[in-house]
């Protein structure tokens, strides 16, 4: 077949205009054979893939209509962004917030996002819960944050404050928190052993432990034993 026109295909608007058209031909894609081109006498309508070959009983002969265009048109764009989804998914967990995010800055209309993430997560592969248990446990065992800080980042990643609350609270009730603001000075004693001044000394801790999201109460029980055990160096 010759090198497709692009007097239809590269403009959708242009193919619509002058639908109703037969579909004459339908040739598999050098660069992905999975995906089909669409023809008519010898003119490029659009390419579709396989599967919407099957969901339209789309063959040679059939009419493409403004109807079926548009139901085409809907379906691809649906897979396109199912498959973005899938592909953010195999890299890391994400929340329903983080992954329409990311989905929406390529375009895709906002109904059809909202579909694909309906259709995720009645399958099961989004579940905010488990993505913030996660990333809770994940930056309590390997970044030493305290709550503060972890429910300020799953409030960002969309997980609204009362589940976030829920998880943080069930993941960090049985620590010793004031126990790990004491080891997590005492690994960095040399920097604040540079600074003779107690009373700076004392602020310098406070502020990196709250930055750290642990809150004050926490912080000032800890304290005692933290000069104690730089004083003792």
């Amino acid at each position: 077949m010759s090198k497709p026109s692009a007097q239809y295909g590269d403009k959708p608007d242009a193919v619509e205009e002058k639908l109703p058209l037969a579909i004459t031909s339908i040739e598999p894609q050098k660069k992905n054979p999975d995906r089909f081109s669409l023809f008519h006498k010898k003119e490029f309508l659009l390419g579709v893939s396989g599967q919407t070959l099957l969901d339209y009983s789309i063959k040679k002969g059939v009419e493409l209509t403004p109807f079926l265009f548009h139901q085409i048109r809907n379906s691809e764009e649906y897979q396109k962004a199912k498959d973005a989804c899938y592909r953010y998914l195999s890299r890391r967990d994400h929340s329903s917030f983080e992954l329409r995010n990311k989905v929406s800055k390529k375009g895709y209309e906002r109904s059809i996002i909202d579909d694909v993430i309906e259709e995720l997560d009645q399958k099961g592969l989004l579940n905010d819960e488990e993505f913030a248990r996660k990333f809770a446990l994940d930056k309590v065992e390997f970044k030493n944050w305290g709550p503060n800080k972890i429910k300020h980042a799953l409030r960002r990643k969309g997980i609204d404050g009362p589940m976030a609350e829920k998880v943080v609270q069930n993941i960090t009730e049985g620590l010793e928190q004031h126990q790990i603001c004491v080891d997590l000075i005492v690994k960095k004693k040399r920097h604040y052993l540079r600074e003779e001044d107690e009373f700076k000394r004392k602020q310098k801790i406070y502020r990196y432990l709250a930055g750290k999201g642990y809150n004050s109460q926490v912080i000032k029980k800890a304290l005692p034993q933290i000069m104690a055990r730089l004083n003792a160096e």
